[in-house]
């Protein structure tokens, strides 16, 4: 009876030192850290054409067929001598840019300004979209816009399987780590400092371990069925790009958090870009050159680390110079 009287107490004591030596750090950050905690970035899916959504202090806006871009009917369009077609996700969408920032904008510009060749990008980017997706929305949008050149961006969770990553409510795509990242961040400034500290310094130091991550981000192979679908719609676009005589470039867009040895998804990207190649694709892996490069430098904020203006600056010139060199609109 002693015995369980004394492990009580001790327990008690230990529970207490902590609440108390946890309570001093909260106390101390408040006083001492004078960062504004910004609010959870939320991802946004306009689900309708001819939108206006203002959302976390940018407004977006869809034409008729549901896409961030200019009506197929405007004249910058529908004189184009060439177009180009940029299927992807949110980083396509431009998820935290204004419309001047769009990577599809600055390839526009870039490519008039260096050729002076009138070239339109359509911007059919989709929060959540996986190649699966793009290829049903090459097949859905090729009459219409009728591209000369589809460009894929691929990003890490490509490779997953649909409803790994997140789940749509609403307009918003969301996630229990979301959640659970947002609750103590919310309600701890000591939290907040420790997530921000880890997400902006040792993250792009040393990588992000791997049992934080998906499974099926490792060890791809046939019995994961994200990779599966991955290769599926690969394989899908390029045989439609080759019957409908559109040529067809792939664009790999790194995860921000760490560029260097200690990328958490090398062998992901080795895959890929091993797989990619294998089928003879046009190809872009935007590591090498995103590798000189702060990754904190390139997010749109600490809490949204999709790529900036300063990024999509950086892959529109590398993307224009492939496909000028490539000549892949002749």
């Amino acid at each position: 009876m002693r015995k369980a009287h004394v492990l009580g107490r001790n327990l008690l004591l230990t529970v207490g030192s902590m609440i108390l030596f946890f309570s001093i750090l909260e106390i101390g950050t408040r006083l001492f850290w004078r960062v504004e905690v910004q609010k959870a970035h939320v991802g946004i899916i306009a689900k309708e054409g001819n939108q206006e959504i203002a959302h976390e202090g940018e407004l977006y806006k869809t034409n008729s067929h549901g896409l961030r871009n200019k009506e197929l009917q405007t004249e910058k369009v529908a004189s184009a001598e060439r177009r180009i077609l940029a299927l992807g996700d949110s980083f396509v969408w431009g998820d935290g840019l204004p419309e001047e920032d769009l990577v599809t904008v600055k390839i526009e510009s870039l490519l008039y300004k260096q050729s002076h060749q009138k070239v339109a990008v359509i911007n059919a980017g989709i929060l959540g979209f996986n190649t699966i997706d793009e290829f049903q929305q090459l097949v859905r949008l090729t009459p219409k816009y009728k591209p000369d050149l589809a460009m894929v961006f691929f990003f890490t969770n490509d490779v997953l399987a649909k409803g790994t990553d997140g789940e749509v409510k609403g307009n918003q795509v969301v996630s229990w780590k979301q959640n659970v990242k947002e609750s103590l961040r919310q309600n701890s400034k000591f939290a907040a400092f420790l997530y921000y500290l880890y997400k902006s310094k040792f993250a792009a130091k040393v990588g992000v371990p791997q049992f934080m991550l998906p499974a099926d981000y490792f060890n791809l192979d046939d019995s994961k069925p994200g990779w599966v679908a991955f290769k599926d719609g690969i394989i899908k676009i390029q045989s439609y790009c080759q019957a409908n005589n559109i040529e067809f470039l792939f664009v790999m867009i790194p995860t921000l958090t760490n560029l260097d040895v200690n990328y958490p998804y090398s062998e992901l990207r080795e895959k890929v870009v091993k797989y990619v190649k294998s089928r003879d694709i046009h190809l872009i892996d935007l590591f090498g050159v995103f590798a000189n490069y702060q990754p904190s430098d390139l997010w749109v904020s600490l809490e949204n680390s999709h790529w900036n203006g300063k990024a999509t600056t950086i892959a529109a010139d590398e993307i224009v110079t492939y496909i000028r060199r490539s000549k892949l609109l002749k």
